[in-house]
């Protein structure tokens, strides 16, 4: 520990570079303020490693260095222009791009099974979960050709298994939800291309052969290949599972709760629900509220047992938190707050459901009291011990023992170790396809109408993860207020919807902040200007929006004034939904800098060469006002395409 604090600046001078490094590390002053905890603790966090890792290797950076065999590793230089098997650096590139998109693939399609299984187990009753939007399921059910006649139950066993079955089809079956939801015009584009996908699993499957040592070396052919991975995710782990979802749990209506760190009450049980996929914390919120746990809580000497959002799994509580019980605190702060959540001292325990869980995670809390465990047969740690994988079966079970293990940590709580910073802010929460189209009055023409007219310039999905590499949430935070400045509604997903809620973006008053013509949208509907459409599965609520506004003005989705921003992305899944994104016809801005760089034809058909086949294309700019600039002009393109002013 000593030589990693001396690598990375911890000495004599320490209390000042504190000083100087915290208003740089992060866009929210609660994580300011918690980094300067941790820092005179002596206790390293992310922002620490991220500084003791530069210079980081240019080779990876530009993506090209392959270690796919023992005869490397290989890199690309001037000297040696290919690898000892010949492949060049847009071979290299491009199959580390779709490596990096299938890895993504397998993730979401992970989540997906899970769910269709705990739907199925519902409608069984084997569970204790119950159909919660059978309205939805019967409208699903029948654009997937099943028999509606049957009752809920029954329809919703048939939609499990249709779900299950089309997830593991093999590669030369084309996917039934492909076919049925997305727009005629894409998917002639898609069969010319070849790359209307099949199961997601094989594809998948197929994607990772295409890899391996001198198997595919046609860098062209592996980046059709990465977007039709991507249309298998952008259909089935993203709709799909947001449908099966919101079926099984209530689709998201408008709500209100809070964010930030400072919704953590020191006079609580506080369990945190960390990860993507919602299943055991809905099932550990209603435990929690339960008679028996509040009693063993109260004789431990806490007021309360609260469940936290951290990341995704907290946006889909939060989405939904106008009908779940009481108990939910609200959102926390998104993947890089999770060492800072814990070094509040008032954590008692963590559940990880699924990725984006670091080591450093269990590091932290071995400096506090706070117990971590694991809740998906994926997701293990060293140090991690204790693993109650979700069991739709064996919920309330595994819920009642996760609050007990809460309940335990708080006896062992040193409240003389606890800081809450005391920053939070009020959201507005629970947009959904269908609460949108119910604030409009039923159909998309009002937002239509606002977008012809000017007063809406266009819509834009600032989505994704964020990164140390950009200064935590400053650049989603930015680009969302330059947008709204400029009249275009935001979209928020994922992490950056923690980001925008925690500055305030996602409340009504923050229509003070756009444009006149989208501040008074937003003031006669009453919303914010960025739009909480929740986690990073929730992006395919805007590929299904985006479909029916396409289909309202009969244009293609590539002609709309819609664009897509993935400002701060990280991970794999990231990667998977840009592909998405690109593949459905819409311009994709990214920061930071995708590993294609060093590959100039690979870069070229992503920036350019991809607009003629799909209609989508990707742009890289790290300034968050100059990216605003190039979507603004893309939008004004587009709208001087349809005749609009």
């Amino acid at each position: 520990m000593a030589d990693l604090l001396k690598k990375i600046g911890f000495g004599k001078d320490k209390d000042n570079a504190v000083d100087n490094a915290k208003e740089s590390i992060s866009a929210h002053k609660s994580t300011q303020e918690m980094y300067e905890r941790t820092s005179k603790m002596n206790i390293p966090t992310i922002f620490d490693r991220y500084n003791a890792q530069q210079p980081q290797c240019t080779f990876g950076a530009q993506g090209i260095c392959c270690q796919l065999c023992s005869h490397g590793p290989c890199r690309i230089t001037t000297r040696a222009p290919a690898g000892i098997c010949g492949a060049t650096a847009d071979v290299i590139a491009a199959r580390n791009f779709l490596r990096l998109t299938a890895g993504g693939a397998a993730a979401y399609t992970h989540h997906l099974e899970l769910v269709a299984k705990t739907l199925k187990a519902a409608a069984q009753g084997k569970t204790s979960f119950k159909i919660q939007d059978p309205g939805k399921l019967r409208a699903v059910a029948g654009a997937l050709g099943l028999d509606t006649t049957k009752s809920t139950e029954e329809l919703a066993v048939a939609l499990a298994d249709a779900v299950l079955a089309e997830i593991k089809k093999g590669a030369d079956e084309p996917l039934l939800l492909v076919e049925k939801f997305a727009p005629k015009t894409r998917l002639e584009i898609w069969k010319k291309l070849g790359i209307i996908p099949g199961g997601t699993y094989a594809e998948v499957g197929d994607a990772m052969t295409k890899t391996l040592t001198s198997i595919d070396t046609d860098p062209v052919d592996l980046l059709l290949t990465t977007l039709r991975v991507g249309i298998a995710t952008g259909y089935m782990g993203l709709v799909a599972t947001i449908t099966l979802q919101d079926i099984l749990l209530g689709t998201p209506a408008p709500t209100t709760s809070s964010a930030d760190l400072g919704i953590i009450d020191k006079d609580t049980v506080n369990i945190v629900a960390h990860g993507h996929i919602p299943l055991m914390a809905t099932s550990v919120l209603k435990a929690s509220q339960s008679p028996d746990m509040q009693k063993l809580a109260k004789e431990a000497g806490a007021r309360d047992i609260k469940l936290l959002g951290s990341m995704c799994t907290g946006q889909e509580l939060m989405q939904r938190s106008a009908t779940s019980a009481k108990g939910f605190a609200g959102q926390t702060g998104n993947w890089i707050n999770q060492e800072f959540l814990i070094a509040t001292g008032a954590i008692d325990l963590v559940m990880m459901d699924l990725n984006c869980s670091t080591p450093a995670l269990k590091t932290m809390a071995d400096n506090f009291h706070t117990k971590v465990i694991s809740v998906d047969k994926l997701v293990r740690m060293a140090g991690v011990t204790d693993h109650l994988d979700f069991t739709p079966e064996k919920a309330d079970e595994q819920a009642n023992q996760i609050v007990k293990m809460a309940i335990d940590a708080y006896r062992k709580r040193n409240n003389g170790k606890v800081h809450i910073p005391g920053y939070k802010s009020d959201v507005m929460a629970g947009f959904s396809v269908e609460s949108c189209k119910a604030a409009l009055g039923g159909s998309w023409n009002p937002l239509i109408d606002a977008i012809k007219a000017g007063s809406v310039k266009g819509i834009v999905a600032v989505v994704g993860c964020t990164t140390a590499k950009t200064k935590h949430d400053t650049v989603s935070v930015r680009l969302s207020r330059e947008l709204i400045k400029r009249n275009m509604l935001v979209i928020n997903a994922g992490c950056v919807s923690s980001a925008t809620q925690i500055e305030g973006l996602m409340r009504p008053e923050a229509a003070e902040q756009a444009g006149e013509g989208l501040k008074a949208v937003c003031k006669s509907l009453g919303i914010p200007p960025c739009i909480n459409y929740g986690s990073c599965v929730d992006i395919g609520r805007i590929g299904v929006a985006v479909t029916e506004i396409a289909a309202a003005l009969g244009v293609d989705p590539s002609a709309l004034p819609v664009a897509a921003s993935a400002p701060e992305y990280l991970e794999q899944k990231a990667v998977a939904d840009g592909a998405f994104a690109v593949a459905f016809g819409l311009l994709l801005h990214l920061s930071p800098v995708p590993p294609v760089t060093g590959a100039p034809l690979v870069a070229k058909v992503l920036t350019n060469d991809v607009e003629s086949l799909t209609g989508g294309k990707v742009i890289v700019e790290l300034d968050p006002v100059k990216a605003a600039d190039a979507i603004e002009a893309h939008i004004n393109t587009k709208r001087k395409a349809l005749g609009l002013p």
